[in-house]
């Protein structure tokens, strides 16, 4: 079956996406590699694509995380709930502890 439809095609990236994001990474959970914080880690991951791995991207929209006033509980609500064109991470990041790990490490990207 072709498809032919921008918007079939759309529906197609947009669900690549979502199943891409979706997937657990059983080698983060059982890291042992002490040289990058769970933080980084999973920032790299699941960040760093619209972020970039600074945080000054801005792709598509996304924030300059170096420029953010945002305090970690914003940070939180925002991976938590999304926001714009950011989805939310709520259990494609994992668990709060990941939650509290990225957001400690994106507060620490300020300039």
């Amino acid at each position: 079956m072709a498809i032919s439809s921008k918007f079939g095609w759309g529906l197609v990236l947009t669900t690549s996406f979502f199943v891409a994001c979706n997937e657990s990474n059983p080698a983060i959970e059982a890291s042992a590699d002490a040289s990058l914080p769970l933080g980084q880690e999973l920032y790299a991951l699941h960040c760093a694509s619209c972020h970039g791995e600074s945080g000054d991207l801005g792709l598509s929209g996304a924030k300059n995380l170096k420029t953010s006033a945002l305090t970690i509980t914003e940070i939180k609500d925002i991976i938590k709930s999304g926001k714009n064109g950011m989805p939310s991470f709520r259990g494609i990041i994992g668990t709060g502890h990941h939650i509290d790990s990225v957001a400690n490490y994106v507060s620490n990207l300020h300039e």
